[in-house]
């Protein structure tokens, strides 16, 4: 009797293997050892690819079972589409960096790319000449899951905000928020009131077009009802030492990147007036790339790069 196709089943790859091990078995107790699954699941999954091939798979012979021709060549085709998902899944999940080209795109300030990228890239060296790096200047901490999540980049790192600690992250460094001006500035070394903090003038350092670094002083200050005399207003941090250099201007800094500069431009600290807490730079990912051995890998590399005292410096690292 011809055996019904049942062509609403599906062959899986559960399947594919119980096929296989029962061609090459010929035996449903052996091929189920074989798996390392009970005989009863074994004779499901028979039955299941009897109805699916409509072909009994295994029929009597002189000796006991023996496979049927479309077994045989279908257990060809079963190998080689094993086979092929074995390769791709294993393309998939591993990552050997010194023969894989990969691009990590990351959200950083200009901040943070003069402080520690150097130093990732002198990390890396050319042990990985396939391992690239782009960085895109910031947006806005509250953005950084819509541009994760969408896969604009695959990092993100700066400050965290609270809201956002569904984030996968990990603590790289804390920094503190100095005032720095040309050490010949009258300001440097004074005690200065909020007010006569306030009406200094300051280079300000708005990173992106919501939020400026510093909004901690100016939070503080703001609840004396006092606000900072902003008397130039870039989105880049290194320009401010350029502009200190030779002006009676005032900015925000963090302190290793001031520390950084401090000699090559001439610069001092103007002690601030009120008390701000410690900056903590996170680096951030979606859960989408948490278990992505590329992705996992890159991460392990930046907090190897960290693990140095750069010169002038004296953040804190996690």
């Amino acid at each position: 009797m011809q055996q019904k196709r049942n062509d609403s089943g599906e062959l899986n790859f559960y399947l594919l293997k119980c096929l296989v091990a029962l061609v090459e078995k010929s035996h449903v107790s052996r091929a189920a050892e074989a798996l390392s699954i009970s005989q009863p699941a074994m004779s499901r999954a028979i039955g299941q690819l009897r109805a699916v091939t409509a072909d009994p798979i295994l029929v009597k012979g002189g000796s006991g079972l023996i496979p049927t021709a479309k077994a045989i060549q279908l257990r060809d085709f079963a190998e080689r589409i094993l086979g092929e998902m074995t390769e791709l899944l294993g393309s998939a999940v591993a990552f050997d960096p010194q023969t894989s080209r990969y691009v990590f795109r990351m959200v950083a300030t200009d901040y943070l790319e003069c402080l520690f990228m150097d130093r990732l890239v002198q990390h890396l060296g050319s042990n990985y000449p396939g391992v690239a790096m782009s960085v895109r200047h910031p947006v806005h901490p509250s953005e950084f899951n819509k541009v994760l999540e969408a896969g604009e980049v695959d990092f993100c790192i700066g400050m965290l905000p609270a809201s956002l600690r569904e984030l996968r992250h990990r603590l790289l460094f804390r920094d503190r928020i100095v005032c720095v001006a040309r050490a010949g500035h009258r300001a440097v070394g004074r005690t200065l009131s909020p007010a006569e903090f306030a009406g200094l003038e300051h280079v300000a350092i708005m990173p992106n077009t919501i939020n400026s670094f510093g909004e901690s002083v100016d939070e503080a200050l703001g609840v004396q009802g006092l606000r900072r005399n902003r008397r130039f207003t870039t989105p880049n941090y290194l320009t401010a030492p350029h502009l200190l250099e030779r002006s009676d201007m005032v900015a925000l800094l963090p302190h290793s990147l001031a520390a950084r500069f401090r000699n090559r431009f001439g610069l001092a600290e103007v002690p601030l007036p009120v008390v701000v807490p410690e900056l903590e730079i996170y680096i951030s990912w979606h859960d989408r790339t948490h278990r992505h051995a590329a992705h996992m890998w890159f991460r392990d590399q930046v907090v190897q790069s960290l693990d140095f005292k750069q010169e002038g410096a004296d953040w804190a690292y996690a």
